[in-house]
């Protein structure tokens, strides 16, 4: 009998707490009433997560109301945010989504929040997410596949007539969750998130966030947990759990247009024009002839069909330690030879130049050089193929014979497009190793399947002289996502060029998850454990970057980080792995 009153008081004072938040709603739903309509106004609130269900429960509901004075139309929660330190019922779970309801409703509000539950038919603990309506009513729901590997793939929902799409944390890592609602239509990628502290890397910034925007052209709302106070206890976490907060809402462009800048507890509110969100990008990777059978590919897998695949075979070689030498440095062959023999004689396996670095016709010269220091050149060069102008990668081994040659797929004009993947492909020392170049490193695709089909060593090389503060961050920060599928890395620009290792990540992450002390990873200038470890970088000028790893007998990274959380989808990795797989080529 007491058990039963107090629940009730508890209900009644919920919807206390609801009652309050629609009178203060009032003037919000009068003045949106009248004059024209505004572009959708969107409040992030990063809330710090309380220990009850009853207590996260009002913290929406006062968070609802809060964000709604600012005038918003979307008020969005982290991950989790509806959660308890007990194992509630599924009753009582409802109730307190139903309290929510009320609230967006009397408010006139779209709510984006996520709850972590237990779910009977799991019969364990997992992450969810739920969008309800001005009306009371849900919008849009779907379980988190890294908890739920079986879980039905999010697609689009709409928020005002606006075609949105929803990332919970982690399965941001899964192309199919982030990225196919995109290419049906979303103008909107909302991902809500419960970061620990170590997933903000300071001179990484947004590291995530602003390259999904880049290569989609789409709006990113990123929704974290906040803290109560830096040193705060007010969560059922443990301290070394704090998380890290910083909420943004990112534009298609890739700008930040309002944000947290730390882990405090707070509202971050902007205005989002979706015509700004032309998935322009997304369009053109999806258009391509080269993904265009991917993309398609995946949609169907999505949608529950049944796509046909090869089996999948990955690339192996020798355990082997490999010296990457980054030489940045363009010019006549007298500029760069300098650089092969400098690089030789430090013990480079391979040395790196940027894209467009010299001309064709020093080709035959640096050919020589390759085989005089008996060491792995890479150098970017304008070529004439075909009748057509190419921005294109040779790969000469220690030999001075042309391991491949390469020409950009992403290439825009002047330039045509290449329509050979597996020219991307080469080895060194017997490790499978791919180049990219320029705009390919927005087309994350090409790095991922390139992973799941074997490399190990990607080289990537960069023609782009800017070196103001925020264009420098923009280029670090795609070049780390380019860089995270555990491989080893070097990104070569005329300035600012780096060398990135990967190789361990699933040592790093499960440490940061389990509080285990650090693996030791060789000395690096930014450690990143849920990216790729930068671990050392050029400023300006002529210079040469080495480092050194051992790498594995494989990648790994396919099936544990691809098909194993999403299983749906492994026919699409496989399919993708032979499309741009090495085939034919003299190094293999």
């Amino acid at each position: 009998m007491k058990k039963g009153y107090l629940r009730l008081q508890k209900i009644g004072l919920a919807m206390r707490v609801a009652l309050c938040a629609a009178m203060l709603c009032t003037a919000s739903l009068a003045e949106s009433a009248t004059g024209a309509r505004p572009p959708l106004r969107v409040g992030v609130v990063q809330m710090a997560v309380a220990e009850s269900l009853e207590a996260n429960r009002d913290r929406i509901v006062i968070g609802i109301n809060q964000a709604t004075k600012h005038g918003v139309r979307v008020v969005v929660f982290p991950e989790g945010a509806l959660r308890s330190q007990e194992n509630h019922n599924a009753a009582a779970v409802a109730e307190a989504i139903d309290v929510i309801r009320d609230t967006a409703r009397h408010c006139n509000v779209y709510v984006v929040f996520g709850g972590y539950t237990y779910l009977p038919h799991l019969k364990k603990e997992a992450n969810w997410m739920l969008v309800i309506g001005p009306d009371g009513r849900d919008v849009f729901r779907y379980e988190k596949l890294y908890d739920n590997h079986h879980a039905t793939m999010p697609g689009v929902f709409f928020i005002n007539g606006i075609p949105c799409s929803a990332i919970i944390c982690a399965d941001r890592w899964l192309r199919g969750v982030e990225e196919i609602p995109v290419q049906q239509g979303a103008q909107i990628s909302f991902e809500l998130s419960n970061n620990f502290a170590s997933e903000w890397v300071a001179p990484f910034g947004w590291y995530w966030y602003v390259p999904r925007a880049l290569r989609n052209n789409v709006w990113v709302v990123f929704a974290n947990t906040g803290n109560k106070a830096p040193d705060a206890q007010d969560s059922p976490l443990p301290i070394r759990e704090l998380k890290h907060g910083h909420s943004a809402i990112i534009a298609p462009d890739g700008q930040i247009v309002a944000a947290a800048h730390d882990g405090a507890e707070t509202i971050v509110v902007a205005d989002i024009d979706h015509n700004q969100a032309t998935r322009a990008e997304a369009r053109a990777r999806a258009s391509s002839p080269v993904l265009a059978p991917f993309w398609q590919a995946g949609i169907r897998l999505q949608q529950g069909q049944v796509v046909e695949a090869p089996p999948l075979v990955p690339l192996e070689s020798a355990v082997v330690d490999i010296t990457l030498a980054a030489a940045q440095v363009t010019g006549d062959y007298s500029d760069l030879e300098p650089m092969i023999a400098e690089a030789r004689l430090k013990g480079a396996d391979m040395v790196i130049f940027p894209e467009r670095a010299t001309t064709e016709n020093n080709l035959e010269r640096l050919k020589l050089a390759a085989r005089q220091h008996r060491i792995t050149v890479v150098v970017g060069m304008e070529t004439q193929h075909q009748g057509a102008r190419r921005n294109s990668a040779f790969v000469i081994g220690p030999d001075g014979s042309i391991l491949t040659r390469y020409d950009q797929i992403a290439a825009v004009s002047p330039f045509r497009p290449g329509d050979n993947p597996s020219a991307m492909w080469f080895r060194v020392k017997g490790v499978p190793a791919v180049v990219t170049i320029g705009r390919d490193a927005l087309w994350t695709e090409l790095a991922e399947l390139a992973a799941v089909a074997g490399a190990q060593i990607h080289v990537h090389l960069d023609n782009d002289p800017a070196t103001d503060e925020s264009t420098s961050l923009r280029r670090l920060q795609v070049w780390c996502n380019l860089a995270s599928f555990q491989t080893f890395t070097a990104t070569v620009n005329v300035v600012g060029s780096a060398i990135w290792d990967d190789l361990r990540t699933a040592e790093e992450r499960r440490a940061e998850v389990r509080g285990l002390p650090r693996p030791d990873t060789g000395a690096v200038e930014v450690y990143s454990p849920f990216s790729a470890n930068l671990v050392v970088s050029a400023g300006t000028g002529p210079q040469l970057i080495m480092a050194t790893r051992r790498v594995d007998a494989r990648n790994r990274y396919h099936p544990t980080r691809t098909s194993n959380f999403n299983p749906q989808m492994d026919a699409w990795y496989r399919l993708g792995a032979a499309t741009i797989g090495p085939k034919n080529l003299p190094s293999f």
